[in-house]
């Protein structure tokens, strides 16, 4: 492994992390020697990375830190010439939202991520359902993502999505490891949200029509999400994911709306959350679309 690469790993390994990362165990999943750690520690702070170490803990990176400078950036063979490398063009991301919607999740996700996007805002109305947004979303609703030529629409397949396409973000476990990220990620897309919906419309389904839609009883649900987030910061392992920014806007709003109820346990997930950068900056967003619009 190269040196960039090593210490795109070593980042990688940091970000995201609440509690700091001994220094044996940092050097063990990087395959390197103390010494070494040391040495590439050193480095990260001489491109203005600075990892800090807790003594008698490990080590931790800021929350402002989100991907490898420039200077870390590993070139990319483009078959100019022999001995000839640059960088790859990268395929131009667009963002189709209106901040009053559920495009301020994809809006999180794509602050987390720390990547250049194009915001493009539509109106709710004639703009969503113009020719040239139908042929984005024919559905005409927002949010939806092109990344290149590739257009991704739901915000929970686009946060699934930007995580894969964006792997240096660190957004999604390992695919070994990713049971609980798929399992609260696609039960907050599916059952979680048709429930509320139901019982913001006042309708109790029957036991017999729990069964036949396939989300069973909205307290139920409510009660395993809360045994989910229990005395947990994510919800999906031991690092932020891009399910706690699926499932954390959901108990966010949740709480905020009357949705869900203010239970001790979806207080005390969502208040970590709540003051992770990414998600200030949304959140003063979305407040400032209110105050003007």
């Amino acid at each position: 492994m190269s040196r960039t690469l090593r210490l795109q790993a070593l980042i990688r390994l940091l970000r995201h992390r609440r509690e700091p990362m001994p220094g044996p165990a940092l050097a063990e999943a990087l395959g390197i020697s103390l010494r070494t750690l040391y040495q590439e520690i050193a480095v990260l702070r001489a491109v203005g990375i600075e990892v800090v170490n807790q003594p008698g803990e490990g080590y931790v990176l800021p929350p402002e830190v989100t991907l490898p400078p420039p200077a870390l950036a590993e070139p990319e063979a483009t078959g100019q010439g022999e001995g000839v490398t640059a960088q790859a063009v990268p395929a131009e991301l667009v963002f189709y939202t209106n901040p009053l919607s559920r495009g301020g999740i994809v809006h999180w996700m794509l602050e987390e991520l720390g990547v250049n996007y194009r915001t493009v805002m539509l109106e709710y109305g004639a703009t969503m359902k113009a020719p040239e947004y139908l042929a984005i979303n024919p559905l005409g609703k927002v949010p939806a993502i092109r990344h290149g030529d590739t257009v991704v629409t739901e915000a929970a397949a686009i946060c699934a999505y930007l995580a894969d396409a964006f792997p240096g973000a660190g957004l999604a476990p390992p695919p070994a490891a990713r049971g609980d990220y798929y399992r609260w990620l696609f039960l907050a897309a599916g059952p979680l949200e048709t429930a509320i919906a139901l019982n913001g419309l006042g309708v109790t389904p029957t036991a017999e029509q729990q069964m036949r839609m396939g989300h069973g009883d909205y307290w139920t649900l409510v009660e395993t999400l809360a045994s989910a987030v229990a005395d947990r910061p994510f919800i999906a392992g031991n690092a932020f994911s891009a399910a706690d920014v699926y499932v954390g806007s959901h108990i966010g709003w949740g709480m905020q709306f009357g949705t869900l109820p203010r239970r001790p346990e979806f207080e005390a997930y969502w208040a970590g959350l709540a003051e992770r950068p990414a998600q200030r900056r949304c959140a003063a967003f979305i407040e400032q679309a209110r105050v003007t619009g």
